[in-house]
């Protein structure tokens, strides 16, 4: 009887392997054996789940996104203060080796994405499901517009994106404590006028 492969499961342990090698050679370095080496499998293997290196570097880019988003899920909807809304977004950040990975990989996206549009339309479908979901988390704390939530949430990205940029590129200089430090003094002020706006 044949082996069944979960299909899914399989892209996304071949995508992991790929976050791994892109995080230690960049995009332009990492190599489908390298990637298949990664995920224990053939270079056939790979390139019967992916259509070669592209494919493969766009599904390390989109798991990279999975994750932010269960973070986001696990979340949930439940009532919750500033504080612990902050506690949360200190989750999307470098605060260990897999995050450093991750964020690796989505500054390497970011370099691409500057001279391919299809790479630009992608960031912004990534971006755009990762504000969606901040949209719905953000009444947890109060209630308001759909303006002022993406508003709200605009800038709750715009600061965990400055602290993790400069964490990725400078991590002996950020350690997970100045990294938590310096967005709670970013979003504290902007989430307690969120939550205090009439």
């Amino acid at each position: 009887m044949p082996k069944l492969v979960d299909i899914t499961s399989q892209r996304r342990a071949i995508a992991g392997a790929a976050i791994s090698v892109i995080n230690d050679v960049g995009l332009d370095g990492a190599r489908l054996r390298d990637v298949a080496r990664a995920a224990n499998v053939t270079t056939g293997a790979v390139t019967h789940y992916f259509d070669g290196k592209d494919a493969v570097v766009e599904a390390a880019l989109e798991e990279v996104v999975r994750r932010i988003l269960a973070k986001q899920e696990r979340a949930g909807t439940k009532r919750m203060d500033v504080r612990t809304f902050i506690s949360q977004a200190c989750s999307y950040l470098p605060l260990d080796a897999e995050g450093r990975q991750e964020w690796r990989v989505w500054l390497a996206f970011w370099g691409r994405a500057i001279a391919d549009e299809r790479l630009r339309a992608l960031h912004r479908q990534y971006y755009a499901a990762i504000a969606g979901r901040l949209v719905d988390l953000l009444p947890s704390i109060r209630k308001a517009s759909r303006r002022q939530l993406t508003r709200c949430a605009d800038a709750v990205i715009a600061a965990i994106d400055g602290v993790g940029v400069r964490a990725t590129l400078e991590p002996e200089l950020w350690p997970p404590k100045r990294q938590r430090e310096t967005l709670a003094g970013l979003l504290l002020p902007v989430l307690t006028e969120f939550a205090e706006e009439k």
